[in-house]
Parts: structure tokens; C-alpha cells; sequence
């Protein structure tokens, strides 16, 4: 509770547009306005940005790569041509030499590694987006509890505030009846310690009340004020059991997209390890500067070049390219082992959701009848009690079963709501209402 508190402090304390007074909120609204406020959100366009940087220097790889090599050197010995022909004299070759080239190497055919790799990166970016949304998503969940939880509170604040105004109604009849004689003053005392008993527990709902809706400001980017109406859902979802027609409602959860691309980028990865052993052809060419240049003979500087086409080609790797490939297929049945245990985890979920939805609907026509029973209760005890023919903690017994039941109604109206849509947001449906504002 104590952090509850300090986190709807810190928030309400944070700038942001202030939403109007009697504003009206709705949990499908608030879950769109959380999903746009996270600052995560920023990561598909950072994402993007990122994978066009990396396209743009795979696709470098198919200009003209150039590098300039410099290389100087001193030898301790070098060859000494001897001629016995007379007049002809060999001149003595230098033990320093020298160069300076200038390569240039472009790629003729790379047997698909360019493609392969654009394409690959491409199922990386879609994979990570799709991270983002299963990250996001967990938004909706936060916010339903954040949202019920307020809505509840409310509800206790209101029948606490009740039984306060009751009870100080009691408690002024009372005390006149013991400045009259015809009461005692322990009946005061026992109707204002239930008072003061109300007056904590409304403060206390109160206080979980503005914590929780400090939390609702925090994941819409909306000073929310204490006074918004909240708004439960009065539409009734489609319900069904998690058979063919609900598994294939359950593929809209986003963490199935992300399955299929993780799948997607494995088999990019495996089609890119097979242009390993495919071959390569350049076109190169070269021209320098050294001593000696392509003439050992000639003992100055000399300028050279040349050109041609040049072939790479492993036809034997001892299988790494299998091997690596095989992993790749092995964590796609990872994959899948993760796909069918989510699955069959909302599948469970799914179950109770509809299992708790039948139990309370039928439980609010009981809480219903019960209040009702109470409040006869109630009426009849008080029309005693200001005879005289019950005590006070009778009549207290009494007005305190009233507030109980219409409590445990609240509950379970709240609790109605709720299951309803966490039912909706295990499925993976999203909201057809949402407008710009909450």
C-alpha cells in the first residue's frame, strides 16, 4: 500500500495534458492510449532506422572495394645474375625495396551472399518488431488491473461514505436521547467507534483509489483527475470454448506472429549458410609504384599494373555448412515447442476466464437478492431501534451486513467486467471503440 502511495505522488506530480473534469474513462480506450504513450513504441522506428543502416552496408558490398597497401622493406641478401659474356655488365639489384598499390576488386558473382544477406537482415528487423509488439501488448493487461481496481475502490468509497452519513444520523439521535435519559452512553460510544472504524476504511479506499488511478496516469501519459468516471464494459464478448474455432482466435495474440517470424529468419538463416560453399568471381586490378616494380632488373622506381579475374571456391568445408544449418532447424523446433506450450497455456486460461464469467453471472442475481433481503433486514432493525426494542449493536450488526453485501455485489460486478476482458485480451482481439482520448 505504501508504495501504491508514493508511486501515485511521483505521478501525479509528473507534467502531461491534464484530462478534464468528469471525464469519462474506458478500459478499451485507456489500453489503446497506454499502447501509444510507452516509450517503447519509439523502438519500430529506431528499429527500421537501424536495419536501413545495415542494408545500406550489405549493399556496399557490391561496389568496387578499394584499399590502398604500402609495404618497405630491407633484404639481407639478393640474387647476383653472373654473366661470362664479355661487355655485357648486370647491374647489382638493391637490398631496399619499396611499394605502393592501389586495389580495386569488384565482385563479379558471390553466388547469392549479398541476397541472402539482405534478406536475412530483412527477417531480423521483422522478427524484433514483432518483439516490440508482444511487449506492448502486455500493456492491456496492466492497464485492466490498474483500471478494475480503481473502479472497485470507488465503489467502497461510495457505500463507506453511506454507512458514515448513516452512522452519524445514529449517532446524533443517540446522544440526544442520552442528554434525555432514555439512552445509554456506551450506545454513543459503540455507534461512533463504528464511525471511526467507516471513516478509516473509506480513507483507505480512497487512498487505493488515487494510487490506482496515479498508475492509470502513468501508462496513458494523463494526469488523471479524481473525479473521472469510470465506465465499465456493457458489451458482452462472443464466448466459446477453446476448440478449433477459439485456437484459431488465439493466433491474433502477437506472441504467434513473432513464432512465425522467429520461424521466417531460421530458414533465411539456413538459406544464407548454404552460399558457403558456393563459388565467387572478381574482377581485380592493380597499380603501384615501387622498387622494384614487375622489372627486378631495373634498380630505380618503376610505376606497374595489372588486371584480371580471379576465382574463390571451398567445395570442401567438412560439412560446417550442414552442421550450422542443422542448428538452425533445431531451434525451429524449439520454437514450435514454445508455440504449442503458449498455446495451450491461454488455452487454460481461456477456461477459467469462462468458467469464472458463468460463476459470477450467476452469483450477481444471488448478491442481488441478498442486498435486497439485507435492506429489509436493515429497515426493520432500524424501525426497532428507534423503539428501543434492539440494542445498538444490533442495529449496527445489521446496517454493517447491508454494507457488506452490496459490497460483495460490487465485487463481483467488478469482477464480471474484469474476466471478461482479460477473456478478450487472452484471445487477442482488440478493441473495435478506441478513439484518440480515453
Amino acid at each position: 500500500m505504501t508504495r501504491l502511495l508514493l508511486l501515485a505522488g511521483a505521478v501525479l506530480a509528473l507534467p502531461g495534458r491534464p484530462a478534464a473534469a468528469q471525464d469519462t474513462l474506458h478500459v478499451e480506450r485507456l489500453q489503446d492510449a497506454a499502447l501509444r504513450n510507452d516509450p517503447r513504441g519509439a523502438q519500430r522506428a529506431l528499429l527500421k532506422a537501424a536495419t536501413d543502416l545495415r542494408l545500406d552496408v550489405i549493399g556496399s558490398d557490391r561496389l568496387p572495394q578499394l584499399t590502398v597497401n604500402g609495404q618497405a622493406s630491407h633484404q639481407s641478401d639478393v640474387t647476383e645474375p653472373k654473366s661470362e659474356i664479355p661487355g655485357l655488365a648486370i647491374p647489382a639489384l638493391p637490398k631496399d625495396r619499396w611499394q605502393t598499390t592501389l586495389d580495386v576488386e569488384q565482385s563479379l558473382y558471390d553466388g547469392g551472399d549479398v541476397a541472402r544477406r539482405r534478406e536475412l537482415e530483412e527477417a531480423r528487423h521483422a522478427e524484433s518488431e514483432a518483439g516490440v509488439e508482444v511487449t506492448l501488448y502486455q500493456l492491456r493487461s496492466d492497464v485492466n488491473s490498474a483500471f478494475y481496481s480503481a473502479f472497485l475502490f470507488e465503489k467502497r468509497v461510495a457505500e463507506y461514505q453511506a454507512l458514515v452519513g448513516d452512522l452519524e444520523a445514529r449517532l446524533t439521535t443517540v446522544r440526544a436521547r442520552v442528554e434525555a435519559g432514555t439512552a445509554l452512553g456506551r450506545d454513543a460510544a459503540e455507534i461512533e467507534a463504528e464511525r471511526v472504524r467507516a471513516e478509516l476504511q473509506r480513507d483507505e479506499a480512497r487512498a487505493s483509489r488515487r494510487a490506482a488511478l496515479a498508475t492509470l496516469a502513468d501508462l496513458v501519459g494523463l494526469r488523471i483527475d479524481t473525479t473521472s468516471v469510470l465506465v465499465l464494459p456493457t458489451a458482452e464478448p462472443e464466448l466459446g470454448y477453446p476448440g478449433p474455432a477459439a485456437a484459431a482466435e488465439l493466433r491474433r495474440r502477437p506472441e504467434f506472429e513473432q513464432f512465425q517470424r522467429s520461424r521466417l529468419r531460421l530458414d533465411k538463416e539456413i538459406e544464407y549458410v548454404g552460399t558457403e560453399n558456393r563459388p565467387r568471381i572478381f574482377a581485380f586490378g592493380q597499380a603501384g609504384v615501387g622498387l622494384p616494380g614487375y622489372d627486378q632488373f631495373r634498380t630505380t622506381p618503376d610505376a606497374f599494373w595489372q588486371a584480371g579475374i580471379k576465382l574463390e571456391w571451398r567445395p570442401w568445408t567438412w560439412r560446417s555448412a550442414g552442421r550450422t544449418a542443422d542448428t538452425y532447424r533445431l531451434q525451429q523446433q524449439i520454437v514450435t515447442t514454445e508455440e504449442q506450450a503458449l498455446g495451450r497455456e491461454l488455452a487454460r486460461n481461456v477456461v477459467t476466464d469462462l468458467e469464472d464469467i458463468g460463476r459470477l453471472k450467476g452469483a450477481l442475481a444471488d448478491d442481488e437478492h441478498i442486498v435486497t433481503l439485507r435492506t429489509e433486514v436493515e429497515r426493520q432493525a432500524r424501525a426497532q431501534y428507534d423503539e428501543g426494542a434492539i440494542t445498538t449493536p444490533d442495529y449496527v450488526e445489521a446496517r454493517t451486513d447491508v454494507l457488506e453485501a452490496r459490497l460483495v455485489l460490487e465485487r463481483h460486478r467488478v469482477e464480471l467486467a474484469q474476466a471478461r476482458s482479460r477473456y478478450v485480451t487472452t484471445l487477442g482481439l482488440t478493441s473495435t471503440t478506441a478513439s484518440d482520448t480515453p
